[in-house]
Order: C-alpha cells, then structure tokens, then sequence
C-alpha cells in the first residue's frame, strides 16, 4: 500500500497552465538604461558623445522652434530608416515605432505584424524542438501524464536552447533588426498538454519585450554612431530640450508542437 501510494504521489501530473522560463530581467522594466529620455544636456551630448553632426537638414540645438525642429527630426529618421527596412511583409513597423515614439505617451506597444514575425521567425525552432525532445523523453506514456516530477526537465530545455531574437542576415533589410533586434525579457508558458496513445500535443506561449530606446553603450559603439538615423534618435530620445520618452514593445505567439513516444530524438 505504501509502495502504491508513494507511486501515485510522484506521478502527479504538471499543473497546467504553467510557466516554464522566465529571463532575469523583468518584463515592464522602465528603470532600465535604454528607457531613460530628457537627462543629458546640449553641453553633454557635445561634447561627451560627440553629437555634433545630427541631422543634415538643421540644427536641433539652434533651431528657433523646439516643436517644429522634432517635426523635421522625425520626418528625417522615418527616411533614414527606409534603408534598413525595405523588403518583405515587417517593412512598415519602424515607421509605426517611430509614429509612436513621436506621440510621446511612452505607452507600450503592440502589433498583429511584431505578433507574426515572432511566430514565423527561424530563431523560435530551437527552443521548440528542445521542448519537443523534453516532453517525449520525460512523458510517463503509461500514465499518459507529465509527471509534475520532471518539470525541470522542461525547464532545463529552455535554458539549453537559443531563445528567439532578431539578428538573421535577412533581419538586416526586412526592419526587424532596427525594429526589435535582440530582446529584454522572455517568458514562455506550457498552456496546454493532451497525451493519448503514444502521441501528445502541447500549445505554449511566448511573451516577449524589447525597449525601443538607446543606452549609452547603443550611441557609444562606433559602428551605431556612423549612422545618422541613431545620433537623430538619440538626441531625440535623450536631449532635455526634447525628452521622447522610449517604451516597450510586447510580442505575443501561441505555438503548437506535438510528438510521439517513438520519434527518434
């Protein structure tokens, strides 16, 4: 009896939902270095980062009318982006980023097309098929249960996988480098699981957020500061005389994986 009871205790299934990774930095992070905006001074930005070249139509700092001198700094970086977002179906998203950026409300930022990239962006299959592999090594197929004891072998196969970012040769040109590029914050959460037979289906979904902002070490590095378009987002960004606050971009996928108990892993 004893032996049949312990049995039954270890082979509880896992608790559905549930959330199987969660990066170290928090999601909704605005204390974070590239959320800052208005702290540095025309003095600062001069001569600490050698901002001087900003834009090739004014400049920001001697322009007589602040309002109409961000009007042609905006109208400038939707420009200059074109030259990194020029082919393919995400093309328009770092207009919509920077159109959102110039309404100043620092709210954050959603898109059926961001949702889309994420689900359909190559970087997400390795994650995938080590959860796959996890799941079909760790399932009790007798039981037809995940046991709850093996949660961490689900755990364990995030961290052993590349989590999803932006940072293909084809992300270059198609705007999802500029747009997002790497990422802040992930979580992924197993939000269903049926097991019958010798065959399962799980669905997990995938939270993301990246900051649309500059740090120091964005405007700092010398090959961001040969490109004009992030001296006029930085000043944009971080220039008390303008101060546009930077915010967050969420991204959200569902994604299905399923399996058997004798697919080769």
């Amino acid at each position: 009896m004893d032996a049949e009871i312990k049995k039954t205790k270890q082979e509880r299934p896992i608790g559905l939902p549930t959330r199987l990774f969660a990066t170290k930095k928090k999601m909704d992070d605005y204390k974070a270095a590239d959320m800052r905006c208005g702290d540095l001074t025309q003095y600062c930005l001069q001569e600490y980062y050698q901002l001087n070249d900003i834009s090739k139509n004014i400049n920001p700092f001697t322009h007589p009318n602040r309002d109409e001198s961000a009007r042609i700094l905006f109208d400038e970086f939707r420009l200059l982006s074109d030259s990194f977002s020029f082919v393919g179906p995400y093309k328009t998203l770092i207009r919509s980023l920077i159109d959102h950026m110039q309404t100043n409300t620092g709210e954050t930022f959603t898109d059926k097309l961001m949702n889309e990239a994420l689900a359909e962006h190559s970087s997400m299959v390795d994650s995938l098929n080590k959860i796959n592999k996890a799941m079909i090594k760790l399932i009790d197929w007798d039981e037809e249960i995940y046991p709850r004891k093996n949660f961490f072998g689900l755990e364990d196969a995030v961290m052993k996988s590349v989590l999803p970012k932006f940072n293909k040769k084809a992300d270059r040109f198609n705007g999802l480098t500029i747009s997002i590029h790497d990422t802040w914050s992930t979580q992924i959460t197993l939000e269903s699981l049926e097991i019958a037979g010798d065959r399962y289906k799980a669905k997990l979904h995938y939270r993301i957020q990246d900051h649309f902002g500059l740090d120091d070490a964005d405007i700092k590095d010398w090959l961001y500061k040969q490109f004009r378009i992030f001296r006029i987002w930085f000043t944009l960004q971080r220039w008390e005389g303008y101060g546009f606050k930077p915010f967050i971009t969420e991204m959200n996928a569902t994604m299905t994986i399923e399996g058997g108990r004798f697919d080769k892993i």
